[in-house]
């Protein structure tokens, strides 16, 4: 669905309420966190709270640095990391992954000391992988075919991702993608432990980490804000 201006607006608004003078802040790659930047960074501007942004994209390093924000490379932690998604759970688990930048996501996720996702109500479901939703999976050149293997030992079914054109699909990283389909998942903690586990696959786009606040995006423009600490 497009997103919904004025829910945007407002989500930008309560956002910025959290966001202190000088705060360094994770930014997630896709099109949500993107127009999310263009609607946060003249509010920040506004209160005059200069900001530092830790992009996890390069397509997001463009959006950011042309909204004005301060690029600062990755040093360890970020106060507070704002980001998107491609599926959430009734837990708020997570899918992501959907441009090819999980890994780097869920490294600056990992450092943040307050994690904000915001996703459209389309966007949400009560179990992972319903719909129809891939859950995707980086890995290694070296060890495409073998990641296949143990991924449908898991249950999976791998698909390797390609551009348009049938030329494989490579992160920035240098990784491939294999978007897996799974059965809905019952344990998403679980499953992210499995398939990390397996040799050759850096990174897989289930992200349980807590606490979150999300913000639900609704058609009306009106948004919800749902939050989790365990």
């Amino acid at each position: 669905m497009d997103l919904p201006k004025d829910a945007l607006q407002g989500v930008a608004k309560e956002i910025a309420k959290n966001i202190r003078p000088g705060a360094t802040l994770g930014l997630g790659s896709g099109s949500t966190v993107a127009a999310l930047l263009q609607e946060l960074s003249p509010i920040l501007v506004g209160k005059a709270k200069a900001v530092r942004g830790v992009p996890t994209s390069t397509q997001i390093e463009l959006v950011a640095s042309m909204s004005g924000f301060n690029i600062v490379p990755f040093r360890g932690s970020v106060d507070m990391v704002i980001d998107g998604a491609d599926q959430v759970d009734e837990h708020l688990n997570l899918v992501k992954g959907g441009g090819g930048a999980l890994l780097r996501e869920k490294v600056v996720m990992g450092s943040a000391d307050s994690i904000v996702v915001v996703a459209s109500e389309d966007k949400f479901t009560q179990r992972l992988g319903e719909n129809g939703v891939k859950i995707p999976v980086e890995v290694f050149p070296m060890a495409r075919e073998s990641a296949k293997v143990k991924l449908s030992k898991l249950g999976g079914v791998p698909d390797q991702r390609l551009l348009p054109k049938g030329y494989p699909f490579y992160t920035e990283n240098g990784n491939i993608i294999l978007d897996t389909k799974f059965d809905p998942v019952d344990n998403p903690r679980d499953l992210e432990v499995r398939v990390r586990s397996t040799p050759g696959v850096a990174e897989v786009g289930v992200f349980t980490f807590k606490p979150i606040t999300v913000y639900r995006l609704k058609a009306d423009g009106t948004f919800k804000v749902l939050k989790s600490s365990n």
